[in-house]
């Protein structure tokens, strides 16, 4: 009788009556006290290694930002280590700098560096100081608005309340946005600076004097202290000022010569829901925070808003990220159950009962122990690592079935006892299943690579994968031979099915597939061959078009944004009248478009700045008048007949364009990584020879189909009149200095005093009467010169007008422009996109301007992500080849098994065309996983076929026999795992099917990786029972043909 081999280690497992199940109880207990404490988010937490340097500059135009502040700023920061960009932005009064660092730097390193930088800068006298931030991560939780018929100061008071309460709850970042900041402005009219014969300046510093507390020393030893109580805070207290009159003498109150008032700053955003004003309410949570508790802190808070918030305010929220993300995590844990009962369906009808009960408990066991993994690993639950866990669904099963399935056959077909069978097999299996889970790890090695945003966002897939296989690979070794050999005992007969079933399938096993694996096996070469072609037909359909590919594909959203700009020179009052037209064609949409009153949930105006959620970085309080700005919010798309597109392409036709409106657009925000679809920069000097070039690309982008919100972001600002000084104007002793500064106080005013409020800082601001300041008052403003006299600025200066930019962008030194867009999937991709506007003129654009051109956005993420991948790729071949050959010995044989890696693709091709799917980058990731389900069922294939030779090679002595055994031990063996091939395939694909067939559209962005999975491995499982064979065949003739040559060789010396 032939000895088995057994491992002692695996046989103490078996004979403790009490270890197997420790290890099982252990891996429960670490599953159920770690899922409690996982967060629970829409996507994985991702960071940008990034620091920001902001300059406040007041009055400053954005041309005087950009030379005097940025043009010195940026040459420091760029030869920082470790920086990967330099990107800059100067708007009126702001520069604000972004320094990106490479992936895995060291910030807080890259912050010091920055800050000495900075230190050795002399920026302009005026210019405050810069402030140096570290980006962090905040997730928004939810946005929460205040309107109704009431005060800006009752909204302000209520809003802090909100806010207060909000933070006491455990939210970790609350920003008010909409709430203009105080202004205490004294009005001075210009009759009366030429009556005093002094300047807004010297006024002001008269203000100052009278206003300013001041500390007179200590005396007595130290133990008394002098101070002087200047400072003013009301209004009223600034009303009876007494200032000193430099003309006739004496004493004047500041009243009688001046209009005090409470205001908000001129340039200020304003929010407005129905025509109320509004004020908005960020709430955002920090990476170790729960999105679903914060959330549940913040319902609790506006459940008893009664108790802080006055009755005239109404509080709605938006955008709230908890209902998506408890939407979408039991749309996946629903998918996931039914997954799990085709699983064990599958399990049932090939195992015996009391295999599939064991081999199915498993699958809880290693899940609750990957629970565990992923708390101490930092991920958390959120779409991509749920996927992760449906994926594994399959897979984690996998170890468990083959030493069932072959405990089950040693004792059927070898007649081993209970106790013995299970060591035998676990022990028999170690090396082809350890193996098998190593070159998995291996396949998911590029996921590992990819580095960035994308990087960070799918990292969630192979730790969960990775944790999943450590976890079923103890279960399968340790504690599933226990079970099987303590509760297995029973020598009941099988069931009537279970008797029908397995004689079906055996008479099917040794009658038609021995035939068809005879048949494919002795026309070996027809069968590669074929096999050959079905690839090259896959990446045809792919490469002609045939099956799309777009990058990173995200659920339908539910916001929408309607930004527009009017042209220079349109007041505000016409910018609110565009807002109205908004609002109109809005509620006209609504009412076309669906019969209920609620497919437009939430709706709110801002008038002075434009929205974009993927970009907010922190609130900004100040405006432009020209621009406006609408946020929408649908019924969740699900609950919905109206798709996004038509409903903004219908919004769109319904806007009544009114004279002055310079550009539209209304998109929808993409969630994931951050970046536009379409996202192409001219690099140059000159900005009207940028403007000019992007002009030009924005006509041929609207060529492009599926093209839409194009835009460029070198915007006009208001239009600017330009001072130069006459010879007159010189001869009084004036400087272009010293008229720039008259009328820059007249306008804009200066800063006579601060004091804070609250947790506000309120500005106290001495300009001209705001009634001189409604028309175009600037020739006959006063200039007060050295001597005391007045003259009109038109008498002393030449005045000429100029249409300034608004904002100024840089990049590495060089400014830019940015042209942008969103494209439709089904029609075009971003590389697509990208050939297209090259093959259009792009290039001729650059060298008729004598620019340079870049792809940023999703492209430039595409570029990269591809590029770590293909690193990626090379090792975890690599790594995959050295396994095999130290688990095969040998250097030809894993080439039999690798071959099956391509041939993945021929099914994943054929799932996206028949579902008409459109491929994205996370079916990409779903092909690496496939490449190891593949590898793995080469594997164990390769490992039966091999102890099929070692068997029938005693068999030798038989010469009829022996000149073609290994041909038979071939077949041999690939009918023996033909069940355990078919069992391991069918539970993956039975754990992903559900999904599969999912219709709600927010696990659309899903489908492609499980039809990736799903299809490629039902193609591959029939391709490995036969390619594998065919090639080990392959592999004989050739190795025949070489001894054959090289005994001829031999013969002829």
């Amino acid at each position: 009788m032939r000895q088995f081999k057994e491992s002692s280690f695996l046989r103490f497992f078996v004979q403790h009556r009490t270890a197997a199940n420790i290890i099982m109880i252990m891996m429960i207990l670490v599953g159920i006290l770690s899922i409690g404490r996982l967060n629970k988010q829409f996507f994985p937490d991702f960071d940008v290694e990034l620091v920001t340097i902001s300059i406040d500059w007041p009055g400053a135009t954005a041309e005087e930002i950009d030379q005097n502040i940025i043009q010195l700023l940026e040459p420091e920061l760029r030869p920082i280590s470790g920086v990967k960009k330099v990107l800059s932005r100067s708007v009126e009064g702001v520069g604000v700098t972004n320094v990106e660092f490479k992936y895995g730097q060291n910030i807080q390193k890259g912050r010091t560096d920055i800050e000495t930088a900075v230190s050795r800068i002399n920026f302009p006298d005026n210019s405050k100081k810069p402030k140096i931030v570290v980006g962090e991560f905040f997730d928004t939780v939810t946005r929460i608005t205040l309107s109704g018929d009431v005060t800006i100061e009752e909204l302000r008071e209520n809003s802090k309340k909100l806010k207060e309460k909000l933070l006491k709850s455990g939210v970790d970042k609350v920003d008010i946005q909409g709430l203009p900041k105080e202004e205490i402005l004294i009005e001075i009219p210009q009759s009366v600076t030429a009556r005093l014969q002094l300047s807004f300046k010297q006024i002001a510093e008269l203000i100052k004097l009278e206003t300013k507390d001041v500390s007179g020393g200590s005396f007595a030893d130290g133990s008394l202290r002098v101070r002087t109580v200047g400072e003013k805070k009301l209004v009223k207290t600034f009303e009876n000022l007494e200032l000193t009159n430099t003309i006739g003498g004496g004493r004047i109150l500041l009243k009688d010569i001046a209009n005090i008032k409470s205001s908000i700053e001129k340039s200020s955003v304003l929010k407005s829901i129905n025509g109320k004003p509004a004020v908005e309410l960020w709430v955002r949570r920090s990476k170790t925070s729960d999105a679903l508790e914060v959330s549940e802190n913040v319902q609790k808070v506006l459940s008893k808003s009664q108790e802080i918030i006055i009755s005239s305010i109404n509080i709605q929220t938006y955008n709230t990220a908890a209902n998506l993300i408890q939407e979408r995590i039991s749309l996946l844990v629903k998918n996931g159950i039914s997954g799990l009962f085709i699983v064990l369906a599958v399990l049932f009808v090939f195992l015996s009962r009391n295999t599939a009960i064991w081999v199915a408990l498993g699958i809880p066991i290693a899940f609750l122990a990957t629970f565990g993994v992923m708390l101490i690993s930092g991920q958390s639950i959120n779409m991509i690592s749920l996927f992760g866990l449906i994926m594994a669904l399959g897979i984690v099963v996998d170890d468990a079935i083959v030493v069932g399935e072959h405990t089950s056959y040693l004792k059927t077909k070898r007649h081993l006892d209970s106790s013995t069978a299970p060591v035998v097999a676990a022990t028999r299996m170690s090396m082809p299943v350890i193996s098998a889970m190593l070159t998995t790890v291996a396949a998911f090695l590029p996921l590992f690579m990819v580095k960035g945003v994308i990087g960070q966002i799918i990292s969630a897939i192979p730790w969960v994968v990775c944790a999943v296989l450590v976890a079923s690979l103890i279960e399968c070794f340790l504690v599933l031979p226990a079970h099987l050999a303590h509760f297995d005992k029973s020598n009941k007969k099988e069931g009537k099915f279970r008797i029908w079933f397995d004689e079906k399938f055996k008479n099917f096993q040794e009658g038609a597939f021995r035939k068809f694996i005879y048949l494919t096996f002795n026309y070996r070469y027809v069968t590669f061959m074929i096999a050959i072609g079905m690839f090259i037909i896959s990446v045809g359909m792919v490469s002609g078009g045939r099956v799309l590919f777009s990058f990173f594909p995200t659920p339908e959203a539910d916001i929408i944004i309607a930004n527009f700009k009017m042209h220079s020179g349109t007041t505000k009052s016409h910018t609110q009248k565009m807002l109205n037209n908004l609002e109109q064609a809005l509620s006209k949409t609504a009412s076309d478009l669906s019969s209920s009153s609620d497919l437009v949930k939430f709706h709110m105006s801002s008038l002075g700045s434009q929205t974009s959620f993927s970009n907010d970085s922190s609130p900004n309080s100040l405006g432009n008048d020209l621009l406006g700005s609408m946020v929408v919010e649908l019924k969740t798309a699900d609950k919905r007949n109206v798709r996004i597109k038509k409903f903004i392409n219908t919004w769109r036709d319904n806007i009544e364009i009114i004279s002055g409106l310079d550009k539209l657009t209304i998109r929808s925000p993409s969630g994931g990584p951050p970046g536009r679809d379409l996202d192409i920069r001219f690099q140059g000097n000159d900005l009207n020879t940028l403007k000019s070039a992007s002009n030009e690309l924005i006509q041929i982008a609207r060529t492009i189909p599926g093209a839409t919100s194009l835009d460029d972001n070198l915007e006009y600002g208001i239009q600017e009149r330009i001072i130069s000084l006459t010879p007159k104007g010189q001869s009084l002793g004036l400087s272009v200095a010293d008229i720039g500064e008259q009328v820059r106080s007249a306008i804009n005013g200066i800063t006579i005093s601060k004091f804070s409020k609250g947790d506000e800082e309120v500005t106290v601001r001495l300009k001209l009467s705001e009634n001189e300041q409604l028309t175009d008052m600037i020739n006959n403003l006063r200039i007060i010169t050295p001597a005391g006299m007045n003259f009109k600025l038109r008498d002393i200066v030449n005045i000429d007008n100029q249409l300034p930019f608004a904002s100024i962008y840089r990049q590495n030194g060089s400014r830019e422009v940015t042209v942008s867009g969103d494209l439709f999937p089904a029609l075009i991709n971003t590389s697509q996109a990208r050939q297209f506007v090259l093959d259009k003129g792009l290039l001729e654009i650059a060298k008729k301007y004598d620019l340079s051109y870049s792809f940023e956005g999703r492209d430039l993420e595409q570029k990269e992500t591809f590029a770590d991948m293909k690193i990626g790729s090379i090792i975890g071949l690599l790594s995959i080849y050295f396994i095999l050959a130290w688990v095969f010995k040998s250097w030809f044989r894993p080439f039999s098994i690798m071959i099956m890696i391509p041939f993945s693709f021929i099914g994943a091709v054929l799932g996206h065309y028949i579902l008409g799917l459109t491929m994205s980058i996370l079916s990409m990731f779903a092909l690496l996983a496939l490449a190891g389900i593949v590898v793995n069922n080469s594997i164990i294939l390769v490992s039966t076929i091999e102890r099929r030779l070692e068997d029938l090679n005693e068999n030798k002595n038989n010469e009829g026999f022996a000149s073609n055994f290994q041909n038979e031990a071939i077949i041999s063996g690939v009918v023996d795992r033909f069940r355990p091939v078919l069992l391991t395939s069918l539970t993956t694909v039975g754990g992903l099917s559900a999904l599969m067939f999912e219709k709600s559209l927010q696990a659309q962005f899903l489908i492609p990786m499980a039809a990736t999975i799903v299809f490629g491995l039902a193609i591959t499982a029939f391709l490995v029972l036969v390619i594998v064979p065919s090639m080990m065949g392959i592999s004989n003739d050739l190795s025949s043909l070489i001894k054959k040559i090289k005994g001829r060789i031999y013969e002829s010396r």
